[in-house]
Protein backbone atom coordinates (compact mmCIF):
# COMPACT_ATOMS: atom_id res chain seq x y z
CA UNK A 1 0.00 0.00 0.00
CA UNK A 2 1.18 3.61 -0.62
CA UNK A 3 1.42 6.29 1.68
CA UNK A 4 1.20 9.95 0.95
CA UNK A 5 3.93 11.79 2.54
CA UNK A 6 6.55 14.91 2.25
CA UNK A 7 10.40 14.29 2.87
CA UNK A 8 13.53 16.44 2.40
CA UNK A 9 15.00 15.69 -1.28
CA UNK A 10 17.66 14.04 0.57
CA UNK A 11 16.01 11.35 2.46
CA UNK A 12 14.38 10.44 -1.31
CA UNK A 13 14.52 6.35 -1.19
CA UNK A 14 14.89 4.07 -4.00
CA UNK A 15 11.13 3.54 -5.67
CA UNK A 16 9.84 7.05 -4.00
CA UNK A 17 7.01 8.23 -6.45
CA UNK A 18 7.01 11.72 -6.90
CA UNK A 19 4.27 14.17 -7.53
CA UNK A 20 5.02 14.03 -11.52
CA UNK A 21 4.45 10.32 -10.95
CA UNK A 22 8.14 9.55 -11.55
CA UNK A 23 10.16 6.81 -9.69
CA UNK A 24 12.83 7.45 -8.07
CA UNK A 25 15.42 5.18 -9.58
CA UNK A 26 18.97 7.00 -7.73
CA UNK A 27 19.81 9.19 -5.54
CA UNK A 28 23.06 11.00 -5.45
CA UNK A 29 25.73 14.18 -3.87
CA UNK A 30 28.41 13.52 -6.27
CA UNK A 31 31.69 15.53 -6.61
CA UNK A 32 29.62 16.96 -9.70
CA UNK A 33 26.53 18.15 -7.74
CA UNK A 34 26.94 21.69 -6.93
CA UNK A 35 27.04 22.15 -2.31
CA UNK A 36 23.58 21.62 -0.90
CA UNK A 37 21.94 20.19 -4.16
CA UNK A 38 21.45 16.18 -4.86
CA UNK A 39 21.07 14.42 -8.31
CA UNK A 40 17.67 12.23 -8.52
CA UNK A 41 17.61 9.42 -11.18
CA UNK A 42 13.62 9.67 -12.65
CA UNK A 43 12.11 7.53 -14.52
CA UNK A 44 8.44 6.94 -15.88
CA UNK A 45 7.11 5.19 -19.05
CA UNK A 46 10.69 3.77 -19.74
CA UNK A 47 11.93 7.26 -19.95
CA UNK A 48 14.66 8.36 -17.62
CA UNK A 49 15.76 11.69 -16.23
CA UNK A 50 17.65 13.32 -13.65
CA UNK A 51 16.60 16.39 -11.56
CA UNK A 52 18.81 18.68 -9.74
CA UNK A 53 16.88 19.59 -6.10
CA UNK A 54 18.14 21.27 -3.18
CA UNK A 55 18.37 18.91 -0.33
CA UNK A 56 16.36 20.29 2.03
CA UNK A 57 13.52 20.89 -0.42
CA UNK A 58 10.73 19.04 0.90
CA UNK A 59 8.85 16.59 -2.04
CA UNK A 60 5.77 15.19 -2.29
CA UNK A 61 5.95 11.70 -2.77
CA UNK A 62 4.36 8.04 -2.37
CA UNK A 63 6.06 5.39 -0.25
CA UNK A 64 5.14 1.85 -0.09
CA UNK A 65 4.21 1.35 3.79
CA UNK A 66 4.79 -1.59 5.70
CA UNK A 67 3.42 -3.63 7.97
CA UNK A 68 4.37 -4.02 11.16
CA UNK A 69 2.46 -6.24 14.43
CA UNK A 70 2.65 -5.38 17.87
CA UNK A 71 1.20 -7.35 20.88
CA UNK A 72 -2.65 -6.50 20.10
CA UNK A 73 -2.78 -5.14 16.39
CA UNK A 74 -1.50 -5.39 13.59
CA UNK A 75 -0.73 -1.25 11.96
CA UNK A 76 0.83 0.30 8.68
CA UNK A 77 4.17 2.21 9.15
CA UNK A 78 6.03 4.28 6.67
CA UNK A 79 9.33 3.01 6.13
CA UNK A 80 10.56 6.35 6.14
CA UNK A 81 14.28 6.72 8.23
CA UNK A 82 14.03 8.34 12.29
CA UNK A 83 16.36 10.78 10.66
CA UNK A 84 13.34 12.39 8.64
CA UNK A 85 10.85 12.19 11.77
CA UNK A 86 9.88 14.93 13.49
CA UNK A 87 9.16 15.42 16.86
CA UNK A 88 6.63 16.17 18.78
CA UNK A 89 5.84 19.12 20.93
CA UNK A 90 6.83 17.70 23.80
CA UNK A 91 9.76 16.61 22.68
CA UNK A 92 10.80 19.81 21.73
CA UNK A 93 8.97 21.47 24.71
CA UNK A 94 11.30 19.41 27.18
CA UNK A 95 14.87 19.00 24.59
CA UNK A 96 18.09 19.53 26.89
CA UNK A 97 20.60 20.77 24.82
CA UNK A 98 23.14 20.12 27.67
CA UNK A 99 22.19 16.39 27.80
CA UNK A 100 22.67 16.14 23.93
CA UNK A 101 25.77 17.71 23.80
CA UNK A 102 27.24 15.55 26.45
CA UNK A 103 26.28 12.39 24.82
CA UNK A 104 28.09 13.84 21.69
CA UNK A 105 31.47 12.55 20.21
CA UNK A 106 34.44 15.03 20.57
CA UNK A 107 34.50 15.28 16.88
CA UNK A 108 30.87 15.91 16.59
CA UNK A 109 30.96 18.38 19.38
CA UNK A 110 33.91 20.15 17.07
CA UNK A 111 32.20 20.10 14.08
CA UNK A 112 28.99 21.69 15.09
CA UNK A 113 30.94 23.99 16.97
CA UNK A 114 32.86 25.29 13.76
CA UNK A 115 29.22 25.12 12.03
CA UNK A 116 27.76 27.14 14.61
CA UNK A 117 30.55 29.70 15.01
CA UNK A 118 30.26 30.58 11.24
CA UNK A 119 26.51 30.53 11.15
CA UNK A 120 26.98 32.87 14.50
CA UNK A 121 29.13 35.13 12.95
CA UNK A 122 28.27 35.72 9.22
CA UNK A 123 24.53 34.89 10.04
CA UNK A 124 24.34 37.70 12.69
CA UNK A 125 26.20 40.49 10.88
CA UNK A 126 24.00 39.91 7.51
CA UNK A 127 21.45 42.46 8.90
CA UNK A 128 24.35 45.31 9.44
CA UNK A 129 25.82 46.09 5.68
CA UNK A 130 23.79 48.93 3.77
CA UNK A 131 25.22 51.04 0.52
CA UNK A 132 24.69 54.63 2.19
CA UNK A 133 25.08 55.47 5.64
CA UNK A 134 21.19 56.83 5.91
CA UNK A 135 20.35 52.86 5.18
CA UNK A 136 22.84 52.37 7.85
CA UNK A 137 20.85 54.29 10.32
CA UNK A 138 17.73 53.17 9.02
CA UNK A 139 19.02 49.46 9.99
CA UNK A 140 18.47 46.62 12.16
CA UNK A 141 19.70 48.02 16.02
CA UNK A 142 22.07 50.52 14.19
CA UNK A 143 20.59 53.69 16.80
CA UNK A 144 23.05 52.47 19.53
CA UNK A 145 26.60 52.60 17.56
CA UNK A 146 28.52 55.44 16.95
CA UNK A 147 29.11 57.75 13.81
CA UNK A 148 32.54 56.04 13.36
CA UNK A 149 31.22 52.85 13.59
CA UNK A 150 27.86 53.48 11.47
CA UNK A 151 30.32 54.07 8.61
CA UNK A 152 32.50 51.03 8.56
CA UNK A 153 28.99 49.51 7.52
CA UNK A 154 28.67 50.96 4.33
CA UNK A 155 29.33 48.80 2.22
CA UNK A 156 29.54 48.23 -1.63
CA UNK A 157 26.28 46.20 -2.98
CA UNK A 158 28.84 43.47 -4.03
CA UNK A 159 30.22 42.77 -0.74
CA UNK A 160 26.99 42.94 1.09
CA UNK A 161 25.23 40.17 -1.45
CA UNK A 162 28.53 38.12 -0.69
CA UNK A 163 28.28 38.50 2.92
CA UNK A 164 24.21 37.54 2.52
CA UNK A 165 24.78 34.78 0.41
CA UNK A 166 27.31 33.51 3.12
CA UNK A 167 24.86 33.49 5.81
CA UNK A 168 22.33 31.93 3.59
CA UNK A 169 24.98 28.96 3.07
CA UNK A 170 25.67 29.06 7.02
CA UNK A 171 22.48 28.44 8.17
CA UNK A 172 21.30 25.75 4.96
CA UNK A 173 24.71 24.07 6.22
CA UNK A 174 23.95 24.16 9.64
CA UNK A 175 20.31 22.60 8.98
CA UNK A 176 21.64 20.21 6.88
CA UNK A 177 24.04 18.98 9.65
CA UNK A 178 21.92 18.38 12.42
CA UNK A 179 18.86 16.90 10.36
CA UNK A 180 20.50 13.46 9.98
CA UNK A 181 21.50 13.94 13.84
CA UNK A 182 18.17 14.12 15.07
CA UNK A 183 18.01 10.43 16.27
CA UNK A 184 21.16 11.08 18.07
CA UNK A 185 20.18 14.08 20.06
CA UNK A 186 16.53 13.04 20.94
CA UNK A 187 17.79 9.74 21.70
CA UNK A 188 15.24 7.82 19.67
CA UNK A 189 14.61 4.20 19.09
CA UNK A 190 12.45 2.82 16.41
CA UNK A 191 8.87 2.38 17.63
CA UNK A 192 10.06 5.21 20.89
CA UNK A 193 8.09 8.43 21.27
CA UNK A 194 7.55 10.53 23.94
CA UNK A 195 3.73 11.86 24.45
CA UNK A 196 4.25 13.17 27.67
CA UNK A 197 6.35 16.09 29.20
Amino acid sequence: MLSKMKVPARHLLRGDIVGSGEVVIAVSTGSRTPRGKIEVLLEKNDRRRIALWGAGSTINIQRETVKMKTADTTQEATAIPLSDRLPTFHELASFDAGKAWDCLTPEQQREIGIIALRFGTVGQCEEYFHETIEEVRKGFMSSHWTPQVQETAVWPRLQIQLIESAAREAFQTLCDHFDPMWPQLFGWAAGKEVTQP
